[in-house]
């Protein structure tokens, strides 16, 4: 707030009116250096009238938008604020009723993809029309109905006092309404403040509420996306623009970023693959049973959003039976016919602000995919036989612990702190690179991991693992507002379970050095290590940028983009205190693909911030 905006609050407090602004900028100078602000708002006082809405009008070719204020009359002008309830009960009992007509037209025996999709969009249609009978809409709950009598008792004389002041204006109801409402905000943020004292004293780790209220203060809370800045310089001003504007970025993220580095070797990978993929399958899937559904089902959470096609995990949870025997026959036949329903490969994303990022870019938006709850059922049945086959037959190699039984992220740093620890026991330093993998998941090259799944011997599961990956789209969701449909025409989809595993067996190949260097993944963290016996500055310095180098050749080789700017190298010494990053002109630079790794004295590795000292 700069000191005019100062001088409002202060005036606001001193004559007690209202300041009424728009959620959105309102002035767009023309000079793009200058950043978007809101300078049109409203300002009221003594008003009895309901505000309604305020919005900024995207028209006019001025630098300032037109601002509509919409307001009514307190009995009955302001729509009354709802939220939709479901009574689940009764749709559980619906559920049980499968002599409808969606269902009626689903086959016995679902056999060919058409019957597939023709089966999904009936249970579908089912599930949601089933949902929408059974809800009702209910004035949204308000926390006044907390307040203790007294409060209450005062907020209802206010309301009289109001109700007297619109139909009489007369000097003397309106100072008594004013009053009446001066007096019940104080009383209610008295309250507030008391209750807050209240729960600050006696809340403890173990209180119900500790962990909600601690994510609270910790999130910044919702704040609308502004104006964005196109590649161009440009300014992406209303809903569809801005909705436009991040679909256009996550497309870009969810591609390869450069041209590949060997074309003979992804000429080769690509033909290899084809040839491959029109061949018979060798072996077949273990059928899905009843009861496996039943677990998965059991297994969901309640509190996840739904797809695009509107059928929540709360509502899977209620199917019956029989529903779930039909769910059963759909996943059957979807193996059979190593097949993914395109209506489950639909996404609708959302964009989170990533905190300490401009809010004007794009790329400052974090993608965050709804999915159908069904299709993620499918790719749980998927995951359980892919990961029957790795990780059951020891496939994914010791140095990945992300996302692998028995493995966890703690354990990872552990066996870097006590490698650490271990040098300094015998005087040795530590050199450790850690690298920055610039959006893995987002840019896994399709053919490459068919190729590493067919090298790890997966077979039938691999055509369905291939029709799961291509053909995949989204939009992305701004307030009310959706974008075109984008393909994605690279890495493993967001938000599923079988992406991390998908990602394990992508980089399973990873070069291991034989020279002594220690190699640690964790999902796409990336890290050398090591230290010498020989106390050899020089011989530690060789070894790790010998693996450096090979490491780097992989990385381009299987379209793996790395940030050498934004890596980091540490070298650990045994220290009593903690000591300053000086720098030893002395001390050889270590380089990724001709970047140059910067020293650093510290850094933040899977949560754990590492200092050069090992004093965390």
């Amino acid at each position: 707030m700069d000191e005019n905006g100062e001088k409002l609050d202060r005036l606001q407090d001193r004559l007690e009116f209202e300041i009424i602004a728009p959620s959105t900028a309102t002035y767009f100078p023309y000079n793009d250096s200058n950043r978007p602000s809101t300078l049109d708002i409203a300002l009221t006082k003594g008003v009895a009238l309901n505000l309604n809405s305020i919005e900024t009008l995207h028209r006019l070719s001025s630098d300032h938008r037109p601002v509509l204020l919409k307001m009514g009359p307190p009995d009955g002008g302001r729509p009354i604020s709802t939220t939709k309830i479901t009574n689940w009960k009764r749709v559980s009992t619906a559920f049980e009723k499968i002599d409808t007509p969606p269902l009626n037209s689903i086959p016995d025996d679902i056999r060919t993809t058409e019957q597939i999709d023709h089966a999904i969009g009936a249970l579908t249609s089912h599930v949601r029309t089933v949902v929408k009978r059974c809800e009702r809409e209910v004035p949204a709950s308000s926390d006044r109905w907390k307040f203790p009598p007294d409060i209450l008792e005062l907020i209802r004389a206010k309301n009289k006092a109001l109700r007297r002041a619109s139909a009489y204006p007369t000097p003397e109801y309106r100072s008594r309404a004013r009053a009446l409402q001066r007096e019940v905000k104080a009383h209610v943020q008295e309250f507030r403040n008391e209750s807050w004292s209240d729960l600050m004293e006696e809340i403890t780790p173990s209180h119900k509420a500790f962990w909600k209220i601690t994510k609270v203060l910790k999130t910044e809370g919702y704040t609308p996306i502004s104006p964005l800045k196109r590649p161009d310089g440009s300014i992406a001003l209303n809903d569809v623009e801005v909705a436009e504007c991040i679909a256009d970025s996550i497309e870009t993220q969810c591609s390869h970023a450069s041209p590949p580095h060997d074309i003979a070797h992804i000429s080769r990978i690509e033909e290899e693959i084809h040839q491959k993929t029109s061949l018979e399958s060798k072996d077949d899937l273990t059928p899905v049973s009843l009861s496996e559904v039943q677990t998965l089902v059991k297994s969901l959470k309640t509190r996840k959003a739904p797809g695009l096609d509107g059928v929540s995990n709360k509502a899977i949870k209620c199917f019956s039976q029989p529903l779930l025997s039909l769910l059963v026959a759909i996943f059957n036949a979807c193996l059979r016919n190593c097949y993914f329903p395109p209506a489950w490969k639909e996404a609708e994303v959302i964009g989170i602000h990533k905190p300490g990022k401009p809010r004007d870019v794009p790329a400052s938006y974090r993608p965050i995919s709804l999915l159908s709850g069904l299709a993620k059922l499918y790719e749980r049945v998927l995951k359980t036989r892919l990961s029957a086959h790795l990780l059951g037959k020891g496939l994914i190699i010791d140095e990945q612990f992300g996302f692998r039984p028995a493995h966890s992220c703690p354990q990872q740093v552990l066996r870097l702190v006590e490698y650490v620890t271990e040098g300094f026991k015998s005087k040795q330093k530590t050199v450790a690179v850690f690298f920055d993998v610039a959006k893995a998941f987002n840019r896994v090259w399709h053919a490459g991991l068919i190729y590493k799944l067919y090298s790890l011997q997966v077979h039938r599961l691999i055509f369905i693992i291939q029709n799961y990956l291509s053909n995949r789209y989204f939009t992305f969701r701004h307030e009310r507002t959706h974008s075109t449909r984008r393909i994605i025409r690279a890495g493993v989809p967001q938000s599923t379970a079988l992406s991390p595993l998908l990602y394990s067996t992508y980089t399973n190949d990873i070069p291991r050095s034989t020279s002594g260097v220690q190699l640690a993944l964790f999902a796409d963290d990336t890290a050398l290590f090591y230290k010498s016996r020989n106390r050899s500055t020089r011989s530690t310095f060789l070894r790790l940028q010998r693996a450096t180098d090979e490491l780097g050749q992989w990385f381009r080789l299987w379209r793996i983009e790395v940030n050498p700017e934004k890596s980091a190298a540490i070298q650990f010494k045994y220290s009593k205190h903690r000591s300053k990053l000086v720098v030893d002109w002395n001390t050889p630079s270590l380089k990724m693909l001709n970047a140059r790794i910067p020293w650093q004295r510290s850094y933040k590795y899977l949560g754990v911030t590492l200092d050069k000292n090992l004093h965390f």
